[in-house]
């Protein structure tokens, strides 16, 4: 009887283990925040004379900007920030596991400079309508206040009669006031920010007060508008502006500070606006690089040192940093040599504990160095080749080489007369090959028929990001050429594109053989 009890008493105890650790995962278990976009649109072109929400005028002249397909940017809780396109022109879902209480979403809005933002509680489900281009939510399992979930829309018909707003025109103003420097229109539009960061203080106490709106998005949209008033000092004009005056003044609005903070990192991170001000704060104001290319020119900082500047700064945690060292590395793979790609990606490797963004950047950018110099490319068949042995395969034969990519408009547009040039030049002894360099493989093998090249030597560069040979040619920019003659040798690093000087360059060198 005392072992039947004992028996009993033992099974109760791991009974009573498994149903608390049942409920240990469970607890742990996320949560599902559901998304719904219901016919998000097609890219088009915002130009920026409609400067009116909802305006759509026939003319289509001047600046504007090429909007792509909708989309939405999120912190998941395993510290990523993802970014969800909907299809367009049809009903499409998305779901969140997540853990945390709030969920931000954020979306650009042509007019405001400030994102659209919908601030989400874990478990909710959001139908996303589009009303002029613009997503227009609601919440399908709960009683919402429809200020306070669309907050963005609400400010912009409120405050700035559904025009662009002062803040906006801080960074566009010059575009609008042609008659004025991009100088003149930033100081211009940061005094009338000044105020109207005053009046929408006041819009949101007003709401606060009535209920309109809750404490925790009261809190939130204060924080977003100081964290957008810090990032117009991010403008050298306006930044140049407050330093003047604040020698020569007392003024409390342009002195005053909306510094955030830092220590609630790991918190806020959830917030867009927390993540700009982050970006700022680590550009220490470091002196922009001006650099002058043969077909373009580039303006950056030196991003190494911002990397160096934020691994010793004591004010981000791990958090901050695992963010801002992976932001920062986007800038050196763009501008920087090989060997700088290389040593950073190592102090990367030593300095993150993001290890699934890790993969996923190495496997985005192809940051395999053990290649690097070579270049290494492919052929439509998938066959590995590099650029040495297509030279030495094409020995005896004048080269004329096209990088290309499918993405790149100038190049696609400068394909037809490529064809001409070819069909022009039969008869002599040259061969046009073709090099797609960060390209995507299924999208060059559809430009590739779509363009009427396949009939050419066309191959996929796979490792354009790492090669010091790409590097050696100078290449930048695309499109770029090359003429190689029949011993090998590169005649002509910048060679003319088709149609802008190409034949007769190509032709007197024939000559001259």
């Amino acid at each position: 009887m005392k072992h039947s009890l004992k028996l009993i008493f033992l099974i109760l105890t791991l009974i009573s283990c498994e149903n608390k650790e049942e409920k240990k995962i469970a607890k742990n278990k996320p949560k599902q925040i559901v998304l719904i976009s219901k016919y998000s649109p097609e890219p088009y072109e915002h130009f920026t004379n409609q400067d009116s929400l909802g305006k759509m005028t026939k003319e289509r002249s001047g600046s504007y900007s090429k909007i792509k397909n909708s989309s939405f940017t999120y912190f998941d809780s395993q510290n990523n920030v993802n970014n969800w396109i909907p299809k367009t022109n049809e009903i499409d879902t998305l779901i969140i596991p997540y853990y945390r209480e709030y969920l931000e979403l954020s979306t650009r809005n042509r007019y405001t400079s400030i994102l659209n933002t919908y601030l989400i509680k874990n478990g909710d489900t959001v139908i996303f309508d589009f009303k002029n281009k613009i997503p227009i939510a609601t919440i399908k399992n709960r009683k919402t206040n429809n200020i306070e979930l669309n907050y963005n829309n609400y400010r912009l018909k409120k405050l700035f009669d559904n025009k662009y707003t002062s803040h906006h025109k801080v960074f566009l103003g010059f575009l609008l006031d042609k008659e004025q420097s991009f100088e003149e229109t930033s100081i211009k539009y940061y005094q009338e920010a000044i105020d109207d960061k005053i009046r929408e203080s006041n819009l949101l106490d007003s709401l606060h007060k009535k209920q309109l709106i809750s404490n925790e998005d009261y809190n939130y949209r204060i924080a977003a508008l100081n964290g957008l008033m810090e990032k117009h000092k991010n403008n050298k004009f306006v930044r140049n502006w407050i330093d003047q005056n604040n020698i020569l003044s007392n003024n409390e609005n342009i002195k005053t500070s909306y510094s955030l903070d830092l220590t609630k990192t790991d918190s806020l991170m959830i917030f867009s606006y927390f993540r700009d001000y982050l970006n700022i704060t680590s550009k220490y104001n470091l002196s922009f690089i001006q650099e002058n290319n043969v077909n373009s020119g580039g303006i950056y900082i030196d991003s190494r040192v911002r990397f160096d500047s934020i691994l010793k700064d004591k004010r981000f945690n791990q958090t901050a940093k695992n963010y801002l060292l992976f932001n920062t590395y986007h800038g050196i793979g763009r501008n920087f040599r090989v060997k700088d790609k290389e040593k950073y990606f190592k102090k990367l490797l030593k300095n993150t504990t993001n290890l699934e963004i890790l993969n996923d950047f190495r496997k985005m950018y192809k940051l395999d160095f053990r290649k690097s110099d070579k270049l290494v490319l492919s052929n439509s068949q998938n066959d590995t080749i590099t650029f040495s042995d297509v030279l030495n395969n094409n020995r005896g034969k004048w080269l004329y080489i096209d990088f290309w990519a499918s993405w790149c408009k100038p190049c696609r547009e400068t394909m037809p007369e490529s064809i001409k040039l070819k069909k022009a030049l039969e008869k002599e002894n040259i061969e046009f090959i073709y090099l797609s360099l960060n390209d995507k493989k299924d999208k060059w093998k559809q430009a590739i028929k779509f363009d009427s090249i396949s009939k050419s030597q066309n191959y996929f560069i796979e490792n354009g990001n790492t090669s010091k040979v790409i590097e050696g040619l100078g290449i930048k920019t695309i499109p770029h050429y090359l003429i190689y003659n029949p011993n090998g040798e590169l005649i002509n690093g910048f060679a003319n594109r088709p149609g802008k000087g190409a034949k007769e360059q190509i032709e007197k060198l024939l000559n001259e053989k």
